[in-house]
Parts: structure tokens; sequence; C-alpha cells
């Protein structure tokens, strides 16, 4: 048994109050599975975004080139400006948005970009507001960094629009509690799929900007639709305040690759 705090000699090293959040309950599903394979065992994965496809050939051989010639150094801090050209290219081909290459950071993974987002946007005790139904990541990171978090409904479509924003914020307001400062989600949506219409996501643009809530766009799962179905919207065509949060790991199946990017607002600085 533990000694209560107030009893523990002074020279005992003590865990922060940040390091008391749930683990991520998929990873120590994974961890499991990974263990019974070692020993033998058949596992089919369903517990983790693993697309089935490998990732880009083109994309392996010009690894493999750039190892060979030990291009294994540091980089710019932002990243390979080619590669970040070449996705401020992609938001003009694909969105019809002009972005630039500076407004762009390229990460180790979404996760990375979620660590300087939020790290960059909030405040310890600012309130944030994220979807009842999540990427639970969203919430391990926040309570981390101090964050105060509020959960939203969602609508019969498991979506928040500016509706269910729109009443997370009167209700606040109604019983006094500070506003919300910071609204996260994707579309398509992990774990639902659920999606933004244009028109949706055009109307939370409108309401966070309205009412000073700095909107973090995940949109990590962009270009995984169903034949026939319209793409997915970015919330930067109907606002230049968000966040946007993206990676290589489900649409260019290059999970392991541990890259992702952050598309940030045009502050100065």
């Amino acid at each position: 048994m533990s000694l209560p705090p107030s009893k523990r000699p002074k020279t005992e090293l003590l865990p922060s109050a940040r390091s008391a959040i749930r683990s991520f309950k998929v990873m120590d599903v994974v961890q499991r599975a990974d263990e019974l394979a070692r020993a033998g065992r058949t596992i089919l994965h369903l517990e983790v975004g693993q697309p089935q496809s490998s990732a880009p050939q083109v994309a392996i051989k010009t690894a493999c080139e750039a190892l060979t010639s030990d291009r294994c150094g540091y980089t710019a801090a932002r990243g390979e400006p080619p590669l970040r050209d070449a996705l401020a290219a992609m938001y003009k081909d694909k969105y019809g948005i002009d972005v630039s290459p500076a407004r762009i950071h390229l990460t180790p993974g979404s996760s990375g970009a979620f660590t300087i987002a939020f790290m960059a946007a909030f405040d310890v005790g600012d309130v944030v507001a994220v979807p009842a139904s999540c990427y639970p990541c969203y919430r391990n990171l926040l309570q981390c960094y101090g964050v105060m978090l509020v959960t939203l409904g969602v609508d019969s479509n498991y979506n928040v629009t500016a509706r269910e924003l729109a009443a997370g914020q009167a209700a606040r307001e109604t019983s006094g509690l500070a506003p919300i400062k910071g609204l996260i989600l994707s579309s398509p949506a992990n774990p639902t799929g659920a999606m933004l219409s244009p028109d949706e996501l055009k109307e939370l643009c409108a309401l966070c900007d309205r009412t000073g809530v700095q909107f973090i766009s995940d949109e990590i799962y962009h270009g995984i639709v169903f034949d026939g179905s319209p793409r997915a919207a970015c919330a930067l065509e109907y606002s230049r305040k968000p966040i946007i949060i993206n990676s290589f790991s489900k649409y260019y199946s290059m999970t392991g690759w541990r890259l992702g990017w952050l598309l940030v607002p045009d502050h100065p600085d």
C-alpha cells in the first residue's frame, strides 16, 4: 500500500499529475496481439486503422535512394522544402486553395501535429470541445496539457455541426461557465466514418470564427470515401483560421513512416 503524500519521504520521486491519463486502449490491444503473434498465434487485426495496401512504390523507391545516399541527417525545422511545396500544390489542385509552403510544418505523424497544435493554441485551463464519439487520443493529449474537456453530443449522423456546438456554448453561458476556446473533430470521422457536408462544415467554420473558437480540423481520412461519393471538404475552403491536421498514414498507407503535417493559420509571428 502506498503512503499518502503527507507521509512520503521528501526524497521520493513522484509522477506528475499529467501522467494520470488513461492509456490509449487500442495500443494496449496492439501490444497484446503482438505478444500472441510472437508466440505463434494467428491474429486477425481489427483493432487499429492499418490500411490493407502497402506504401506507394514511388515512395519506397525514393526512400531507398535517400538511405543509400546518406540522406539521414537533420532537416529544416519545418521539414524538407520540396515536400512542403508539393503539399501546397496539392491543396491548390485538390481544393482550389492557395497555401504558402511557409504555413506547412512536417511532423512525426499526425500525433506530432496534434502536440504542436494543442500547445500553440491552448493554455492550461482553456476549454476545448470534442465530439462524444471521437479519436480517443484527442482526450489523452488535451488532458495531458491541462485543458478542460467538454463533450458535445452528435446528431443523428454522428456529426458535430454548428447546431451541436452552439448548444454546448449556450449551455455553458447559461451556467456561468468559461466559454469554449477550441474544437477538434475529424471528417470523415474516426471511429464512425461520418462526414460533414460542405454546407455543414461552412456553417461550423463560420460559427467558430464568429465566437472566437479555434477550430482544429483533423483531415487524416480525406480521400477515403466510397466510390461515387463526393470528396470531403477542407475547412480552409471556408475560413483562413482553422488549424489543419493531416498525415500520409491512411490515404497513402504509410502508417509506420510516421510522417504528418500541420497547416497553421497565417498569423503574424
